[in-house]
């Protein structure tokens, strides 16, 4: 393999990267996740506009999760009003991602008038399952402008008193398609002075959009190179993937949960197809599946 076959596939992989300024004042990270919106895409057999909001909610629950340690993860749930009603991403520490989006059953693209009135007013939650809290850390807060950037940054600002400076982008092919996808953040530390806050948010929001630098062929550390002026160490460096740690077994062991007459009623009328929410991966419950569950159903019973 050649040198620009190398790079070219380093280029086109998915991956996050998270800095910290050397004057202490600043952290970030920043994420280029096409590869990941075109799989979620083509599981949930989206078109363009909620797959551009997915995109987006995938690219911001895997920059969140870049400030965690080992498997801890963190989801973002956004409840909307109008066209789109639910968007879930959740992400872990280690590169995985997985999310689904919902819209309102009489959802039409083509009588979309506007993409700032696809979510609507609504809310957004963020939770954390950190290794040292017992229960999740939830913030929830009102949509401001519904189209996500705004959102998190106000999430930010509201719930957890971090000034925050919040990038999301994706763009769309002729053909409905995700064609780039990513984002950045930039938080102020608290030493940071109110004047580099400024300074840097300002410079921020100058950038050209992430998806035609993306296009452009700049990769991830050359946009937060571009979007900041300050010297940073990179802490940070990694692979991410739209993974979904769903499998038969674990659909089998929640329907012990059920009860006999219910797994009975399912195998009487053919309920035998079990679809992943998360990634659209299905499952076939064939007889043996069926007497394995009423027999440990029982034997729970007993």
């Amino acid at each position: 393999m050649s040198l620009q076959s190398i790079k070219d596939s380093f280029t086109k992989r998915d991956r996050v990267i998270r800095i910290l300024s050397k004057d202490g004042y600043f952290r970030g990270v920043a994420v280029k996740n096409t590869a990941m919106a075109l799989d979620a895409q083509a599981r949930h057999n989206l078109e363009a506009t909620p797959a551009f909001f997915l995109a987006k909610t995938l690219a911001a629950s895997t920059l969140l999760s870049a400030f965690l340690k080992g498997e801890e993860r963190v989801s973002i749930e956004i409840d909307g009003s109008n066209y789109i009603k639910k968007i879930y991403s959740e992400s872990i520490q280690v590169g995985e991602t997985r999310g689904f989006i919902r819209v309102d059953n009489k959802y039409d693209e083509s009588k979309l008038h506007s993409i700032d009135d696809a979510i609507g007013k609504g809310k957004i939650k963020v939770s954390r399952i950190l290794y040292n809290k017992t229960e999740p850390i939830i913030g929830i807060t009102e949509l401001a402008q519904g189209d996500i950037s705004t959102d998190l940054a106000y999430y930010f600002s509201q719930s957890e008193q971090i000034p925050s400076a919040v990038l999301l982008d994706a763009s769309i092919d002729d053909n409905g398609k995700i064609l780039q996808s990513g984002g950045l953040i930039i938080q102020a530390m608290p030493q940071a002075p109110l004047k580099e806050i400024v300074r840097i948010t300002e410079r921020l929001y100058e950038l050209p959009p992430i998806s035609q630098l993306l296009s452009d062929g700049h990769t991830i550390e050359e946009i937060i190179r571009q979007a900041t002026d300050f010297e940073f160490e990179i802490v940070k460096h990694s692979p991410v993937d739209f993974y979904c740690r769903c499998s038969k077994e674990g659909f089998l062991g929640h329907l012990v949960a059920l009860g006999a007459d219910e797994i009975r009623n399912m195998q009487k009328e053919g309920h035998t197809e079990l679809v992943c929410q998360y990634c659209s991966e299905k499952y076939i419950l064939d007889e043996s599946d069926f007497a394995r569950i009423l027999t440990e159903i029982q034997a729970k019973n007993n």
